[in-house]
């Protein structure tokens, strides 16, 4: 499934489906349905709606051993609500790359010691 108000069809990709939908409701039919492992890369818009949604069920991510203060674009978190991580698995790459993955809360206002 790929999620966009802009691109057309056809799609250029192998076994894509375009859905136009809003994609919360789409994810949670999904979800119901008993589709099998669903999984995003690249969105962050998507990944924040799915998460305040309650849709998200682990939260994956993989952490280099780069930081690009002066470089990088934009905080991959602005805007996602505050959420408490369980870590379910870790695995390390090479030495040096980490793979983390957790299992989210969405916090109903902010943890302790943070101002509001």
């Amino acid at each position: 499934m790929l999620f966009s108000s802009s691109l057309e069809e056809p799609l250029t990709w192998a076994n894509s489906t375009l859905v136009r939908d809003e994609a919360v409701e789409a994810v949670r039919a999904m979800k119901s349905s008993g589709s099998g492992l669903l999984s995003t890369t690249g969105s962050l818009s998507l990944c924040r709606s799915l998460l305040r949604a309650g849709l998200v069920d682990r939260f994956r991510g993989v952490m280099f051993p780069v930081i690009t203060g002066a470089t990088g674009e934009e905080r991959i978190y602005d805007g996602y609500p505050d959420v408490a991580l369980e870590m379910v698995e870790h695995r390390t790459f090479d030495g040096r790359i980490q793979l983390v993955e957790y299992k989210p809360r969405v916090l109903e206002h902010p943890p302790l010691g943070v101002p509001a």
